[in-house]
């Protein structure tokens, strides 16, 4: 079959905007072709594209266009001119009778996957077809939720009077200290992917007082798991003149305004996904570590000082606060050599972590502005103070008190949306395993 041109022919409707009151109403569909069936003299088309899908009718009379529809194969990429008309025979009462139909490009037969989901694909299936897979409804309305959380996100940050930054993603050094690298080839000299924007974005404290990125960082942590990923979305906020108790306001109320847009906003979505969301209420529940150590333990979970949580007892804490929950001043051996110890103990931290719906999605603290102090804190984790001597250096130029928090993206994501796994949030994952596609 010869392809056709699209030529000057557009879209004038996606398909779920076809409905019952637009009978008699000309329109051009462009989308996929999903489904096929020939029944008698008639040829049913499930037209789809990003917003769902509608029927198309094919009629004989239209000798040209209902021999050409005959010869469709499944994701066939197709145009089609034609009629609305209300039809109680079709699931949404509603048709298109076709005109004119355009193919603007063969798919190869069989599928590698099935994209109706009658036949339901293992993840590593539909990653190894991930263009397939992402044209399904399901995973559609994920990324709607996930453009939306951005979206919201930006919007908020920007009202709230935060700049945002593009920090390097070639550094020179960790900035986290022991987190494993991902070394790079860079003009004959050792260079990293940069597993945090963190100290660039405290640095710009000093110059831009309140900063937000959302950007990519890189982990290589062979961690395999459902919550793991070797390349992530991460959001941070980094502010001046401020405390980590003014970071947990810009907390509160970003997240709120997330749940509230994708409460409003995404619908359909939520509703494709069969999730339900509750705004959470302000201010959230706050509870120190020591607390959460004796919480745990009541509860009958051996739980000791200096242990980091699990998911279980991730649970166990935002069931007991009833909703999110910061827990924070945590013991300075169990957070980075940014953060600052706690004024009344030297054992203590002022870092914190966010928990909500049983899962940790947000770490954040109070900083080192001092340069004096950064450099013990270094030495204090066994690392080199030589190998951070071009941050160390602005340090002793007025560098403002300052504190902040990063927010994994996709993990946000994968709570909302309710999906079982991390890779389902993202278009292309990488992990320990999968470079590919």
């Amino acid at each position: 079959m010869d392809l056709d041109n699209i030529g000057k022919l557009r879209k004038t409707h996606y398909a779920t905007e076809i409905v019952p009151t637009l009978d008699s109403k000309d329109v051009v569909l462009m989308g996929w072709a999903r489904e096929i069936r020939l029944l008698g003299n008639l040829v049913f088309v499930v037209l789809a594209d990003r917003s769902g899908d509608c029927q198309v009718t094919f009629l004989p009379k239209t000798t040209k266009v209902f021999e050409r529809a005959q010869k469709l194969n499944r994701e066939d990429v197709i145009a089609i001119k034609g009629k609305i008309k209300k039809s109680e025979k079709t699931t949404r009462g509603v048709e298109v009778l076709a005109s004119e139909i355009l193919v603007l490009n063969k798919s190869k037969t069989p599928l590698p996957l099935e994209i109706t989901e009658k036949t339901p694909s293992d993840l590593d299936t539909r990653l190894n077809s991930r263009v397939l897979d992402l044209r399904k409804p399901r995973n559609l309305a994920v990324f709607k939720i996930r453009n939306q959380i951005l979206e919201s996100s930006r919007k908020y940050f920007t009202e709230q009077g935060f700049i945002e930054i593009e920090s390097p993603k070639i550094i020179a050094s960790a900035s986290e200290g022991g987190a494993a690298l991902f070394p790079v080839s860079y003009y004959e000299k050792e260079a990293f992917l940069r597993q945090s924007p963190q100290l660039y974005k405290e640095l710009m404290t000093a110059c831009f007082e309140r900063v937000f990125e959302i950007g990519h960082v890189f982990r290589a942590e062979p961690s395999d798991t459902i919550h793991h990923l070797s390349e992530v979305t991460q959001m941070d906020i980094e502010m001046g003149f401020a405390t980590e108790e003014d970071t947990w306001k810009i907390l509160e109320g970003l997240i709120t305004r997330i749940y509230s847009d994708i409460s409003k906003k995404q619908k359909d979505a939520l509703g494709v996904l069969g999730q339900k969301i509750k705004v959470p209420k302000m201010p959230f529940k706050k509870m120190s570590y020591d607390d959460a150590v004796n919480l745990l333990n009541k509860k009958g979970t051996k739980f000791k000082w200096g242990d980091d949580t699990s998911r279980e007892q991730e649970k166990m804490l935002t069931d007991h606060s009833k909703g999110p929950v910061i827990v924070h001043d945590y013991p300075m051996e169990m957070k980075p050599f940014y953060i600052a110890h706690h004024e009344n103990d030297p054992k203590l931290s002022y870092g914190f972590d966010f928990l909500i719906d049983g899962i940790e999605i947000c770490s954040g603290g109070r900083r080192i502005h001092e340069a004096g102090q950064y450099i013990e804190n270094l030495k204090a984790k066994d690392l080199n103070p030589d190998s951070f001597a071009d941050i160390i250096k602005f340090y002793e130029y007025g560098m403002p008190p300052h504190a902040g928090w990063a927010i994994g993206v996709d993990r946000l994501t994968m709570l909302i949306s309710g999906v079982d796994n991390i890779r389902e949030t993202v278009l292309f994952p990488r992990d320990l395993k999968r470079l590919h596609p």
